[in-house]
């Protein structure tokens, strides 16, 4: 009898040995499955949900208890299709990218995979489970893939047209220069302008761009003349708006202070929301830049009789890679980086930036930096 028991207890330690690390072990496993932020959803053989991880619940918007028994067709429909959610996973070995709509009407592409469990062999939480899912959301990832081909495209484009015109207007320079007019020879040397122009603001974009991106991005704000800055930018662009048939007005106030402001970003600014206005504008209508002095800032607007922004587009203008189509030739795409450029440099000078809708059609963005003091304003603009 002093035997059994002796062999009883020492049954009974190493019973409760091997269930505290059952425990242990159970414990791990939950951790990891509410730790992975990918889903893990299991079916019995019926396609009825048996287990729905926290993942899951964090890509669907929807609790355990409110899957559990369902019929995984009714909780995840196929978006554009009539076909059911399970008759889009594909073979164990390679994954499946199904868009999908969730509860409140939500598009989510889902990027699945799955494999076949031995129901004995799962634990009892998990129901007869007989098949796994697991679900990570690349609706982001698809989004900005489609944005960097869409982006890559765009520049191409921007690079191609300008340096198209440029060797057409070399080659014509080189072949016919004897026999060409001061005339024809100012109107080939303003169109290659034109051309290097469009690249210098284009490779500066990417460049600012990529600085920001990297962390890099530096600012140098010193007390600044603004209107030295719209003379230099007025001079650069005019060009552009002869070539167009636009006019530029420019309204300044009597007394301007000086700003607070890094010089060749406030140009670069300028230059990037002129470029949009020329972009937007039509043939033969004046385009506006008002400056205003409010208390201790001053307030940049730039107006066009475009057809202006529509209200869908208006919360992403200024992110970075996002555009419309012109509707014009002038421009038939642009690399998306822009404005993105604008917001991030009148925001590191102390300003703010925005678009309004102006009065009988157009748009007018607009952007502040900090006043400093108040000096009377002689300097002429060029007419």
């Amino acid at each position: 009898i002093a035997q059994v028991a002796y062999a009883l207890e020492d049954a009974r330690i190493a019973l409760k040995h091997s269930m505290t690390e059952l425990r242990q072990q159970k414990a791990w496993v939950d951790h990891i499955l509410e730790s992975v932020v990918e889903g893990i959803v299991t079916l019995d053989r019926h396609g009825c949900i048996t287990f729905f991880s926290k993942g899951a619940e964090q890509i669907t918007n929807l609790k355990q208890e409110q899957v559990l028994g369902k019929l995984i067709d009714d909780v995840f429909r196929v978006k554009d299709g009539n076909e059911r959610f399970s008759e889009n996973i594909s073979s164990p070995d390679r994954r499946q990218d199904i868009v999908t709509v969730l509860a409140g009407d939500r598009p989510v592409t889902l990027a699945i995979t799955h494999a076949k469990l031995t129901p004995k062999l799962a634990p009892p939480e998990a129901g007869n489970a007989d098949l796994a899912l697991v679900l990570r959301d690349v609706s982001n990832e698809n989004a900005i893939r489609r944005l960097l081909g869409d982006f890559l495209a765009n520049v191409t484009h921007e690079f191609r047209t300008p340096l198209t015109a440029q060797a057409v207007s070399i080659e014509l320079l080189l072949d016919q220069l004897d026999d060409l007019s001061s005339a024809e020879i100012r109107e080939l040397l303003n169109a290659h302008y034109l051309g290097v122009l469009s690249l210098q603001t284009l490779i500066d974009n990417l460049l600012e761009g990529a600085s920001i991106e990297a962390g890099r991005f530096k600012m140098y704000p010193q007390p600044t003349e603004l209107a030295e800055v719209i003379v230099e930018v007025v001079q650069i662009m005019r060009p552009l708006f002869e070539k167009y048939d636009l006019a530029l007005r420019v309204n300044l106030p009597e007394i301007l202070p000086l700003v607070k402001a890094d010089p060749r970003r406030t140009n670069q600014v300028l230059v990037n929301l002129l470029s949009n206005a020329i972009k937007w504008g039509q043939s033969g209508v004046d385009i506006l830049l008002d400056v205003i002095v409010c208390g201790d800032e001053v307030k940049v607007l730039v107006a066009d009789r475009g057809p202006g922004i529509p209200p869908q587009h208006r919360r992403d203008l200024f992110v970075r890679l996002s555009g419309i189509q012109s509707p014009n030739s002038r421009a038939e795409s642009g690399a998306g980086l822009g404005l993105s450029v604008v917001k991030t440099i009148v925001e590191a000078q102390g300003g703010q930036v925005g678009v309004d809708d102006r009065p009988d059609g157009g748009a007018i963005f607009w952007f502040t930096i900090p006043a400093l003091e108040s000096q009377r304003m002689d300097e002429e603009l060029p007419e």
